[in-house]
């Protein structure tokens, strides 16, 4: 699905199994985010094609965080041309926790290498600038990707429409949660992309969803 120029998103909607929201930024970032579980990647490329995105063309395969949900599908592009992305405190995470977290759903643990391990900071691509924030509570180690000259928040299980991402998962953390959110509310933001749920487009909508969790929902945090 085309979100605007150069954004296309992937909408779980399935009852019956979690798996996560899948993004692609196009040119010149040639980047898919959370591919989600391994085997519905091929599902996400036909979409992709339907949508006249060269798979082939794919530079960079991010996770935002280690969960099955996000992470496990990169183990597919591992050794295969694009280069796997995640955050180095969440790498570290991963050693730490991965093989019980992935047991805990019954799933195999992957092998894994990583080809670029990120910090906070700008990434440059090209000629444009991504920005990596560290956004801990659902997990250790995750990150929002910000893309200034579009105005997107990549935000993983950060914040959703109307919710946050789960904090009682190893790792998790309320405080940091909120103040992680907070952080993130600070940006000018037209689509924000979370890692499950529908998008929020539009910066009055963004603004109240903001809101609307720092109300109802950080008091329970």
């Amino acid at each position: 699905m085309k979100i605007c120029d150069g954004i296309f998103g992937y909408i779980w909607r399935g009852v019956f199994e979690n798996n996560c929201n899948t993004f692609y930024l196009g040119e010149p970032l040639n980047m898919l985010i959370d591919p989600g579980l391994a085997k519905y990647v091929d599902m996400h490329f036909t979409d992709m094609q339907k949508d006249g995105i060269d798979t082939k063309a794919i530079d960079y395969v991010i996770a935002t965080h280690s969960h099955p949900d996000h992470f496990e599908g990169c183990a597919m592009f591992m050794g295969k041309g694009p280069q796997v992305v995640m955050h180095k405190d969440e790498i570290a995470f991963l050693h730490e926790v991965g093989p019980q977290f992935f047991a805990m759903f019954g799933m195999q643990f992957p092998q894994f290498t990583f080809d670029i391990v990120l910090e906070e900071g700008e990434w440059k691509i090209g000629n444009e600038v991504l920005q990596v924030y560290k956004t801990p509570g659902h997990s250790p180690g995750s990150m929002c990707l910000y893309w200034a000259s579009k105005k997107v928040l990549v935000c993983g299980d950060l914040i959703f429409k109307e919710s946050v991402g789960r904090t009682d998962f190893p790792g998790g953390d309320g405080t940091l949660l909120k103040e992680s959110i907070q952080r993130m509310k600070e940006l000018d933001i037209e689509y924000l992309l979370p890692g499950h749920m529908d998008i929020v487009v539009g910066k009055n909508n963004i603004k109240k969803n903001f809101e609307l969790i720092e109300k109802y929902i950080f008091p329970m945090l």
